[in-house]
């Protein structure tokens, strides 16, 4: 039978999408029928990770998690093309803080359920074992960190605890991660569903690494980041093993976004250690194993 006509082919229109970090270039576009599209042109080196990219994200759709669904992956003149299904929709973490607590807990409960859902997906079998692969990426940002000019007034505690506790990541199990999991990357669409966007920094590890994000999530609605929590595991009470890894994660990105936020601008690095400050009044100084927002249920 004749090659059906691709959809990245029926294209008519593009109009350009801010936002993100990546560098790739992002449009809606049009076909001739008038059904939109998200469609993003990356570099040609990227056409491998973005092949497992769009299968992972095929395989996590079928597993009942809401995104914007693969429609097409191929090659054109400018690059690798993806093309997404539109959702039109607001940033869940601008419409979060609106909603009532219930609500943000259900919607919490979903996204954790979701992010399970996602975390039944394995690691590829040549990874190396997690306890190899973040202790080199801890070395680095404790280096980075203490080699910073810019320091949070109490940012020893989160340095002592990294190394205290560091020994907890051994024989941690590994499956694949979204890699930015938070309600920035969640929308609502027009039924007020929750959407994930962007997998474009996923990656393999211990699948409770993804909350290393959840300072985004406490510090919008607190009930969300409970329901997060709760969904995820749907079992009373949560490992402990959990909270010690959290908190663990949480302080190592309390560390990181220090660094990486000091080359972006002034509010960046302001944001960044709003979050370090606030994450130390959530674990009293990092002598709480569990976040206030979970405590004060």
């Amino acid at each position: 039978h004749g090659e059906l006509m691709s959809v990245f082919d029926s294209i008519v229109s593009r109009t350009p999408v801010d936002g993100g970090w990546s560098g790739d270039r992002k449009y809606k576009a049009l076909t001739a029928d008038g059904t939109a599209y998200f469609l993003r042109i990356s570099p040609m080196h990227k056409y491998e990770n973005l092949r497992l990219q769009f299968s992972h994200m095929e395989k996590a759709q079928a597993l009942g998690v809401r995104l914007c669904g693969p429609v097409e992956l191929g090659v054109c003149d400018e690059g690798v093309y993806t093309l997404l299904q539109w959702v039109e929709g607001r940033d869940a973490e601008g419409v979060l803080p609106t909603l009532d607590e219930k609500s943000q807990y259900a919607y919490g409960h979903e996204a954790g359920r979701m992010l399970k859902a996602m975390h039944t997906l394995p690691a590829p079998i040549e990874v190396e074992p997690w306890a190899v692969r973040y202790g080199r990426k801890l070395d680095a940002k404790i280096a980075a960190s203490r080699a910073c000019p810019v320091q949070y007034e109490k940012g020893g505690l989160y340095l002592d605890l990294l190394e205290r506790e560091r020994h907890l990541v051994q024989d941690r199990p590994q499956m694949w991660l979204h890699g930015d999991y938070h309600c920035g990357n969640q929308m609502f669409n027009e039924k007020m569903e929750l959407v994930v966007i962007d997998f474009d920094r996923e990656d393999a590890g211990d699948p409770w690494y993804e909350f290393n994000r959840i300072i985004w999530d406490g510090r919008a609605a607190p009930a969300y980041a409970r329901g997060m929590v709760d969904g995820y595991f749907e079992v009373e009470p949560i490992p402990e093993e959990f909270w010690h890894l959290m908190r663990l994660y949480l302080s190592q990105n309390m560390v990181s976004s220090v660094v990486w936020a000091r080359d972006l601008s002034e509010r960046d690095l302001q944001i960044a250690i709003e979050n370090g400050n606030r994450v130390l009044e959530w674990y009293d100084d990092l002598r709480e194993l569990v976040p206030s927002w979970y405590r004060n249920k």
